[in-house]
């Protein structure tokens, strides 16, 4: 696949997955062997294997996100800046949230992705509250 159809592929990732709270997409968007650089405890090590738990890195996710979906109401996201060389797309972004007792909180972001036949194989990111 070529650059464009990479960044799109890490759009929808934040579109429908992160942001829309779609699980069901997850499977479609990240490969197997998936890996998450980004939330402690997703996968034993980075090696896309179970975890101690017998839960795997999409799984694992996808609850993450469910989580998060429960904690907070709106969010959105603006893509500041996207490239891509390859199999890596690099995006920098602007999320913001409500919390449950009504507070906005913005964080900025730093995301790299790998992206292989048109699927997530890792991604690491560095977000700071703005």
């Amino acid at each position: 696949m070529g650059t464009k159809e990479n960044k799109a592929v890490v759009q929808r990732f934040w579109d429908e997955l992160i942001l829309g709270g779609n699980v069901n997409v997850a499977d479609e968007l990240l490969a197997p062997n998936y890996v998450n650089l980004i939330v402690e405890g997703i996968g034993s090590a980075g090696t896309g294997e179970p975890d101690d738990n017998g839960t795997n890195n999409i799984e694992a996710l996808k609850a993450t996100i469910a989580d998060y979906h429960a904690s907070v109401s709106d969010p959105r996201m603006e893509v500041l800046a996207m490239a891509a060389d390859g199999d890596a797309v690099f995006a920098r972004r602007r999320l913001v949230a409500t919390g449950p007792d009504g507070t906005t909180t913005t964080s900025r972001g730093l995301g790299y992705y790998r992206v292989v036949d048109g699927k997530i194989v890792m991604n690491d990111s560095l977000s700071v509250q703005a």
